[in-house]
């Protein structure tokens, strides 16, 4: 829940969680223009795989993760619009070097290839993504099928946009504007190396210009605004006509690429300040219900608080004036979301990746045709059951065999970020979870992986024995909040040796 206290703060920062499509606190009296889910990440860095952290025992990210979770979220029927806050492609110019850079230009092809296919629709300019030469950048972008937005970015001799500035999206009927900003402060060598003939101007006037331009034609605007965190706020006061800015957190010419939770959210000035880790490893999801054009965002869990506050009758004449407030702006709610190993791997994005590393052009890689193409693959615990009657009836009697059910107490088995860790086979067997089937709970091949060939010729095909990394994918610390203590939990769930 999101406090009125933490909101009144130049800036308050804070993670909210979102079960469904409805909004809490909701006006039914205002007839919505429409709604959409506002996804962003900033600082890829480059990368393609998890996050750099090789001590940590689960590590967030990938493509292929992110992928399957897009996936997942799609078939809730929300509509998505997909956000590149920028410093995307490539980590800063002083790692790579030498064959590195070749390296990671190839790698910079792949994440253009896998936007495409995720759905993005914009990505702005960061300083890294200009690591390897506006020219290599422009070339890496000319097969995108999102745009690349800056809009502080020209030509020298031209005075011609190097970048689209702006563009206007629709996301589930609402007129969303999204303009790009360079960062202005770049050092003058760097410039000069990477994009000789480009000229970076004061970020503020183009800022100006590109709301100027979308006046009348959007029903919400959003920053992708590469600078740093001072510059950025200024832009906040200076433009109320945004609504959001997604910043990169730069800090002194220094970006953080690892962020406290309570950094992600914040309010300046009415618009929203969003923020994200790097490196792929986290997303931030808001869930937008617009009712007046050109209105700012507040917080529908808040809403909802006062409103039962008011019902109960301990509302204060501050939450009643609060509440007045929110007849004047639209709602939304705020997720930030880990890209766990639960989320799996997307099939599409896992052949893509496979294909890549074999040297061939991803842009050349054709898609599968099925959407879950994995289905068949599947054996489930009854078809388990025929040959391993001890181990099934073990089974029954296991917190894994039970697992769905836990959702269904709390009515959250339809949720996308939990049906995962309780079911079989999600976004690669069954999407819908109203469908869910033979497919409900932990099964034999949640643990132990495919082998569908298994149960033609056991000897030959086998099932993969458990190690702590599989258990890990679901009983992990972001999920349950508590280590795992591998070998103790491990004998609750072993299953026993058979005599036949």
């Amino acid at each position: 829940m999101i406090s009125r206290k933490l909101f009144s703060r130049i800036l308050p920062l804070v993670s909210a969680g979102v079960a469904g499509l409805a909004m809490a606190g909701e006006n039914p009296e205002a007839k919505p223009i429409g709604k959409f889910t506002l996804i962003y990440n900033v600082n890829n860095n480059g990368y393609v795989d998890v996050c750099g952290c090789k001590h940590k025992k689960v590590r967030q990210g990938s493509l292929v993760r992110r992928a399957s979770y897009l996936k997942q979220l799609r078939s809730t029927g929300r509509e998505p619009l997909l956000l590149d806050g920028g410093g995307t492609l490539f980590a800063a110019a002083e790692r790579l070097k030498g064959p590195e850079r070749e390296e990671a230009i190839r790698k910079a092809a792949l994440i253009v290839e896998a936007y495409n296919r995720m759905g993005y629709r914009a990505m702005a300019v960061g300083v890294a993504d200009l690591a390897m030469g506006l020219d290599t950048l422009k070339q890496l972008t000319a097969a995108a099928k999102f745009d690349v937005l800056a809009a502080n970015c020209f030509h020298k001799e031209s005075k011609k946009p190097v970048f689209k500035p702006f563009e206007i999206y629709n996301a589930g009927g609402v007129r969303v504007g999204v303009f790009g900003l360079l960062l202005e402060t770049m050092g003058k060598y760097y410039l000069e190396e990477v994009a000789p003939n480009m000229q970076v101007t004061d970020p503020l006037t183009a800022a100006r210009q590109a709301v100027e331009a979308m006046r009348g034609k959007t029903d919400l605007i959003v920053a992708l605004s590469h600078l740093k965190q001072e510059s950025n706020y200024e832009l906040i006061h200076a433009l109320k006509e945004v609504a959001a800015v997604v910043d990169p957190y730069i800090q002194y010419q220094n970006t953080h690429s690892w962020i406290k939770e309570e950094e992600w959210l914040g309010v300046l000035d009415d618009t929203l300040f969003l923020r994200g880790d790097g490196q792929g490893a986290r997303l931030g999801l808001l869930d937008i219900t617009v009712t007046r054009s050109g209105a700012k965002l507040k917080p529908a869990d808040r809403q909802a608080e006062i409103e039962a506050a008011l019902n109960n009758g301990k509302a204060t004449e501050e939450d009643r004036a609060e509440l007045a407030a929110f007849k004047n702006h639209n709602l939304f709610q705020f997720e930030r979301v880990s890209i766990e190993p639960h989320h799996k791997e997307d099939p599409d994005l896992n052949n893509l990746v496979a294909e890549w590393k074999k040297g061939i052009d991803p842009s050349k890689v054709a898609r599968f045709e099925a959407a879950l193409p994995r289905k068949d693959q599947f054996l489930t615990a009854e078809g388990c059951k025929g040959c391993h009657e001890t181990v099934f009836e073990f089974w029954r009697q296991t917190g894994h065999a039970h697992a769905l059910e836990s959702l269904q107490k709390t009515s959250d088995e339809h949720r996308y970020d939990c049906i995962g860790c309780h079911s079989l086979g999600y976004g690669e067997a069954f999407l819908d979870t109203s469908r869910i089937g033979n497919f409900a709970n932990v099964q034999c091949e949640s643990c132990h992986g495919l082998s569908p060939e298994h149960a033609k010729d056991p000897k030959r095909f086998h099932f993969k024995p458990i190690q702590e990394d599989t258990c890990l994918v679901c009983h992990n610390k972001e999920q349950t909040l508590k280590d795992l203590e591998f070998f103790t939990m491990r004998k609750k769930i072993q299953c026993p040796k058979e005599t036949n």
